[in-house]
């Protein structure tokens, strides 16, 4: 039965019930002579009197007890009272994975928090692996992650208490389902056949898929399908519940293989070939943006008449034709960005440890380099690109941790996002231009009811007291924006050994799509009757360290056009629903191309392009169009 709190149960008294499940309760509990405090976790007394499971619990609890690696649980001792067996391991508040997706990431994780989370387990078990262990139990729930608390997140897996010699010929249970959680089990593991360490490779790999998807691979409240499918069915598509993430079917496929000899030869090499399709520049994580479009006039309106609370204004779309031929006239506003929060606080079910136990801690690398340390980062309210920063609104707040090197060749940083309410990529690379510091990266978001590509680029000035000053933007490419004033304020020294090393990482390279900057004059002739337009626009380009991405957005007060560059030529693609009297089923999708002028100038003069604009529905038309930019000034 349940401890009680209070309650002294093999000299560690018991503060609270951190968790139960088919193998026993696991409680946060003070130690007898020690002043720590532990997670200790008491197994059914039904299992004590098993012969078999006593003698495979005394061995395995001592070969889990000298296992030591940052990313697993350590176990400090075990016993038997009161006809129970027990196990006491370190305890560090946190959460475990299996929670952080149902309260935060339903619909997956992005790649880019998933990945290190997935290494850090890879590494836990192939160190496991060459010590002759195995797990057998790899899921979510067993996965333990730490509040960030200004510090970078620590990962850990738990629950090694049941792991058993690889070379140990005896079998000490009729089967492993026992031991395991079907939803994660590899087709060896089910049918009681030899396993070994690939068998815990397909479980990481089954972890791995719904900590994308959020979906477990074969997921049915029926066990019986679900360990059908384990044996006979072939691995799940993830390109089914994230397009985006296709690249990646071919490494589940090989992962997942119902063969262990077509698996990797490790988790490692797993958790590699994931990794290769996450750069610094990229993270996928899902960012909405909220429709703003205000009701739509027979007319053209005056754009102070179509001002909104607060001095903000909808700017217009030049992509959308003033078609005189179909009567009528539109007006597209732009939108202004307002990221998803992540609300709500994560109280400990898990037992995380400290990354050494007591006594056995290294000292941390120092803190060196310009931009190194934790930081608390203010960001001002969202504005629209061409209007003044907001006074006096609410400020919101995030926490990151930076590692920098200074060469010949300049300064670099490495970042990653440990907390906030502004959800952004989680990891990122600062480069220090021109006594600037400027990181680009790449999110997906939900702009105009689509989905879109979100450019998120900061750009500090270096201050007083070791602060950082500057600007957030958001851009996406189907014509949504933002802007924030950025403050960086350093509170405490990192572990830099949390960060990649950014004196690893290759130069970064200049693209020549840098030299489109400024102000331009932009002309657009229909290839029909429709008449001209004409707009005035500035524009600032951000480029991925790699240079063969970048996004150039063009901007005033009433319009907006968004042109990304790749393979020597920028591309406009904007789409979108839209609502006008007298339209019905009114959809609106503009292309073209703009290639790169030849020879190189910097900046660029002028810039030419094609491109075609289709109106369905009611207020039908298709035209093509040519478009000149030609640069004003600064």
């Amino acid at each position: 039965m349940p401890l009680e709190v209070g309650q002294v149960f093999a000299g560690y008294t018991i503060l609270r019930l951190l968790g139960a499940g088919g193998m026993g309760q696991v409680y946060l509990a003070r130690h007898p002579r020690l002043p720590r405090e532990d997670a200790l976790k008491v197994l059914p007394v039904e299992l004590t009197a098993d012969a078999e499971y006593r003698a495979r619990f005394l061995r395995e609890a001592d070969l889990a007890a000298g296992l030591s690696h940052p990313h697993i649980v350590g176990i400090h001792d075990r016993g038997e009272h009161e006809g129970h067996f027990w196990i006491s391991m370190d305890f560090v508040a946190g959460t475990d994975l299996g929670r952080l997706l149902r309260e935060d990431y339903p619909d997956g994780m992005p790649l880019a928090e998933a990945v290190p989370i997935i290494t850090a387990v890879a590494s836990a078990l192939d160190y496991a692996h060459h010590r002759g262990l195995l797990h057998r139990d790899v899921k979510p729930a067993n996965i333990l992650l730490t509040e960030p608390d200004e510090q970078p997140q620590r990962v850990f897996l738990a629950d090694f208490g049941i792991a058993r010699k690889i070379d140990d010929a005896t079998r000490l249970t009729a089967t492993d389902m026992t031991v395991g959680t079907a939803a994660y089990a590899a087709p060896e593991q089910l049918t009681g056949d030899a396993i070994d360490g690939r068998t815990d490779q397909y479980a990481l790999a089954c972890t791995a898929f719904h900590l994308l998807t959020g979906a477990q691979p074969y997921g049915n409240s029926n066990a019986a399908v679900v360990i059908t499918k384990h044996i006979s069915a072939p691995p799940p598509s993830i390109a089914g519940l994230r397009p985006g993430l296709a690249g990646l079917d071919s490494v589940f496929a090989r992962a997942m293989a119902k063969k262990p000899a077509d698996r990797f030869d490790s988790c490692a090499e797993f958790a590699a070939h994931l990794g290769r399709q996450l750069s610094a520049d990229f993270s996928d994580a899902p960012v909405d943006f909220p429709d703003t479009q205000p009701a739509i006039g027979a007319t053209v309106p005056d754009p102070a008449s179509t001002a909104k609370p607060g001095g903000q204004r909808a700017p217009r779309r030049r992509d959308v034709l003033i078609g005189a031929l179909a009567g009528v006239a539109m007006l597209i506003a732009g939108g202004v960005f307002v990221a998803v929060q992540r609300t709500g606080h994560r109280e400990s079910t898990g037992v995380p440890p400290s990354a050494a136990a007591p006594g056995k801690a290294t000292p941390p690398a120092p803190n060196t380099g310009p931009f190194t340390g934790v930081y608390k980062v203010q960001f001002g309210p969202a504005t629209k690109l061409a209007e003044a920063p907001a006074d006096g609104a609410k400020q919101t707040t995030a926490t990151y941790a930076a590692r920098s090197v200074c060469g010949s060749a300049g300064c670099v940083a490495t970042a990653s996002r440990l907390n906030g309410e502004i959800k952004l990529a989680s990891t990122m690379v600062f480069d220090e231009i021109d006594g600037r510091w400027v990181a680009v990266a790449i999110g997906s978001v939900k702009c105009r009811d689509s989905a879109s590509r979100m450019w998120e680029v900061f750009t500090l000035q270096p201050g007083p007291g070791g602060t950082f000053t500057g600007e957030y933007r958001g851009a996406a490419s189907n014509s949504c924006a933002e802007k924030r004033t950025v403050t960086f304020t350093r509170t405490g020294d990192v572990d830099v050994d949390s960060l990649p090393d950014p004196a690893a990482l290759p130069a970064r390279v200049p693209s020549p799509a840098e030299a489109l900057h400024g102000r331009y004059h932009i002309t657009r002739d229909f290839s029909s009757t429709l008449p001209q337009q004409q707009a005035d626009e500035d524009v600032t380009t951000s480029c991925l360290r790699s240079g063969d991405q970048c996004m150039s957005y063009f901007y005033s007060p009433t319009s907006d056009t968004p042109l990304v560059f790749k393979d020597d030529s920028w591309t406009l693609d904007l789409e979108q629903e839209a609502n006008f009297p007298g339209c019905i089923g009114l959809y609106l999708k503009t292309s073209g191309k703009y290639p790169l002028p030849q020879p190189a100038q910097d900046p660029i003069t002028r810039l030419s392009g094609h491109g075609h604009h289709q109106q369905s529905g009611s207020c039908a038309m298709d035209v093509e169009f040519d478009e000149t930019l030609v640069r004003t000034g600064d």
